[in-house]
């Protein structure tokens, strides 16, 4: 039957029965494995030989790429041990070679989460052939000098291809992506075709699959015995061996260690179960008595994670006087031999289209953010699977599960996947740097010159440094400059790149809350570099404008000197910008004009810290903003009640909010009169409580200030009172909290015109 027609139908020039094209721009690829690279290659190699041309389609993204189409052979594989459901992507029979010859990868989970049951039924109605579909591989035109040599390339399912051969094909080659339709209209083709097939011939699946497993065990069986006789050896050591070798090499190691931290108790004093909801999430987090969150307890059911695995005793024990049904294993003595390690449930699959999430087992590293901690391990709580991918962990991996109170129902050593090496290496990135209070940056060597930052892997992570001119560092002082981390100053380039000046035209723009930035350019007035600049005069490149916004500190759970440099920031902040104690919204923009305020203002912005990921065992919790105003005492007259923050407004009003002690200060030193929590008039529907508003303006204004509409019971009680001022003919101005930065705009009528624009 011709391949053009919509059905499935035997082709005898590949020998298969094979499924039409999808049409869908919604494509899945393969899962590529060490020992399937040699199959895919020759695959790939092959169709690219004998290829008449290439075809030009759409991708899901509507982008144009080019493609070569192939045909390729689809197989159950009931032998594999992790998913019997497993189906293969293997190459046409014409390639020669059993089943296990030729197979090139596995479809995704995620995939056989929709079309595998149809391809298993497939696979039996068209016995004794075997099935197939269409697909490609995506091609991309090589770019100058877009290749490096082969130098030390081997063969790998991440870089199946070598420099020369794709030069040779003159194309850089992509993945391999099957094009099968959807799930409905693929039950309707397989049901079509069992209809008309006559009746499959008893031949199953399995004998095939066990054909092809004996003979490629043969195989290598014969290539062991004769590398034993000719070197004394089991074979030839391979990259991936040497790799794997470095790997059992480094958890022995770990061994060791975990044995000495097991013997120390754990530091954590006064654990309590405290119950929190954000934005309509419910759990139950465990903390110390500084308010240290040491573990997390999932709703409904668990499990208890735990920063430190030598607090799960008692933490259990704070759950259950939290009223927590949970308890430790009924085995949990014996379960001594735990690894230094967490479980986060939160990881999600390596294929990307697959949304589920399974448990990551990562080992704790001094120093290594939280985020960053190496995986050694994941769990998949559907297959009940526990992977491990170093020898020596599968015991002590398989005790830390236990005392989650989980048994796997199989454990199993494999290599991790290319995701979790690259992320990986970003942890041994980590480790390798010192980086102190610094925010982190991580750089890929073969994109930037690293000066002397620590290289693992081509991975270096460097703290946050900045250019500053000398004129800039004397602002800061000099007890605080060693925490700018200047960096060792160059001439200053005389010509940006353009898009570069562009992305720093707009960065400038949304820092000073103008349009009106000139088209010339002049030095930064921090560092040099040239850049655009308001017509006021404050000219700062992209870099300085970036770290501004983000800050070159990371609150790491420990104190030192960094941390007074930071308490000079806020109070300088607050002095020459703010009048008060800032919002951490407001440090998004800056108000003042002058050109040497707004230097100083730039610079304290370098020196606070935003919020960041905090190391796997800080010192203590993360500060708060609010913990930041108060050790810096710009809130030495707040109260902490059940909710919000209680304090006095610099004209004496109390405030039941940061946010509100934010726009009652803006009104005061604007010299905007104001008058607190005025009534608004009685309503026998809308208003019987006596309902008040934040504040009062001199024309009989009302003032709102709505900062939790997230909450239902607050957002209802709002509404209620602009319905209210709307029946009553009361102007009503409501701000919320991204409206901070919008002060004198908003309130532009009641600034008096002689008092002028002046920074809120």
């Amino acid at each position: 039957m011709p391949a053009t027609q919509d059905q499935i139908a035997y082709q005898e020039t590949v020998g298969m029965v094979v499924i039409p094209p999808g049409r869908t721009r919604y494509s899945t690829g393969i899962a590529v494995f060490d020992d399937s690279v040699a199959a895919l290659r020759r695959f790939v190699t092959d169709s690219l030989a004998r290829a008449e041309g290439f075809v030009e389609a759409r991708n899901r993204h509507d982008e144009i790429e080019l493609r070569l189409p192939v045909v390729l052979g689809l197989m159950p594989r009931p032998d594999n041990t992790y998913n019997p459901k497993a189906i293969s992507a293997v190459a046409p029979p014409s390639s020669g070679g059993s089943v296990i010859d030729r197979h090139m990868g596995f479809l995704y989970d995620s995939t056989l989460h929709w079309v595998g049951e149809s391809l298993q039924r497939l696979a039996v109605a068209a016995a004794p052939h075997p099935i197939g579909c269409h697909g490609w591989v995506r091609l991309h035109p090589i770019e100058d000098d877009e290749l490096d040599d082969d130098g030390e390339w081997e063969p790998s399912r991440d870089d199946p291809f070598s420099p020369a051969e794709q030069r040779r094909f003159g194309y850089q080659i992509g993945r391999l992506y099957l094009d099968l339709p959807d799930s409905g209209p693929l039950h309707l083709l397989v049901d079509g075709f069992a209809a008309a097939a006559p009746p499959a011939v008893d031949a199953s699946v399995d004998d095939v699959v066990r054909a092809g497993v004996i003979a490629k065990f043969g195989q290598l069986l014969r290539g062991a015995l004769a590398a034993r006789l000719a070197t004394g050896s089991w074979g030839v050591p391979t990259e991936r061996s040497r790799t794997q070798d470095r790997w059992d090499a480094a958890a022995s190691a770990d061994l060791r260690a975990w044995a000495d931290y097991r013997r120390i108790p754990h530091p954590y004093e006064g654990l309590r179960a405290i119950s929190r909801s954000t934005w309509g999430f419910e759990r139950i987090i465990v903390t110390d008595h500084c308010g240290l969150e040491v573990g997390r307890h999932e709703l409904p059911d668990g499990p208890l994670t735990l920063i430190d695995e030598r607090a799960r005793p008692d933490a259990v024990a704070a759950l259950r006087d939290h009223g927590v049904d949970v308890s430790l294993p009924d085995d949990f003595e014996e379960l001594g031999d735990f690894p230094d390690a967490i479980v986060r449930t939160d990881r999600l699959r390596d294929d990307p289209t697959d949304r589920e999430r399974i448990w990551s087992i990562r080992l704790v590293r001094d120093g290594v953010d939280f985020d960053e901690l190496p995986e050694a391990g994941m769990y998949d709580p559907d297959s009940d699977v526990l992977t491990v991918y170093a020898r020596p962990h599968i015991a002590p991996m398989t005790t830390l599960l236990r005392r989650h109170d989980v048994r796997p129902a199989r454990v199993r050593w494999a290599s991790p996947s290319s995701t979790t090496v690259n992320n990986n290496r970003r942890a041994a990135a980590f480790l390798a740097a010192e980086i102190g209070p610094f925010r982190p940056v991580v750089r890929d060597r073969s994109i930037h010159q690293l000066g002397g930052g620590l290289i693992v892997d081509d991975l270096a992570v460097v703290p946050a440094s900045c250019s500053l001119t000398a004129r800039a560092v004397d602002l800061v002082p000099e007890p605080h400059r060693p925490w700018l981390n200047v960096r060792a100053r160059h001439e200053p380039a005389p010509n940006v790149a353009a898009f570069t000046l562009e992305l720093q035209r707009k960065i400038l723009g949304d820092l000073f809350r103008t349009d009106d930035i000139g088209d010339s350019t002049r030095p930064c007035r921090l560092c040099g570099t040239m850049a655009h600049g308001t017509r006021s005069g404050l000219a700062y490149c992209f870099d300085c404008c970036v770290l501004a916004g983000h800050g070159l500190l990371r609150d790491n759970g420990t104190d030192g000197p960094w941390t007074d440099a930071t308490i000079w920031a806020l109070r300088r902040l607050a002095e020459i910008e703010f009048s008060g104690p800032p919002s951490k919204e407001q440090l998004s923009s800056i108000a003042l004009v002058d050109p040497v305020l707004a230097d100083e203002a730039m610079l304290c912005r370098f020196l606070i810290p935003r919020t960041h990921a905090l190391t796997a065992r800080p010192g203590r919790r993360q500060r708060t903003w609010t913990d930041w105003l108060m050790v810096a005492g710009l809130l030495a007259d707040a109260s902490r009640p059940a909710r919000g923050i209680l304090s006095v407004a610099a004209d004496g009003h109390l405030c039941r909010s940061m946010f509100e002690r934010h726009i009652d200060d803006f009104l005061h030193h604007q010299g905007i009169a104001h008058e607190v929590e005025p009534h608004y008039p009685r309503h026998h529907l809308l208003n019987t409580s006596g309902l008040r508003a934040d504040w009062l303006l001199a024309d009989g204004t009302y003032v709102e200030a709505l900062g939790m509409l997230e909450q239902d019971g607050y957002a209802a009680k709002a509404r209620r009172k602009m319905e209210l001022a709307r029946i009553s003919g009361i102007r009503l101005v409501t701000i919320r909290p991204p409206d901070l930065n919008r002060l004198p705009e908003i309130f532009a009528d009641w600034i008096p015109a002689a008092r002028g624009r002046r920074p809120s």
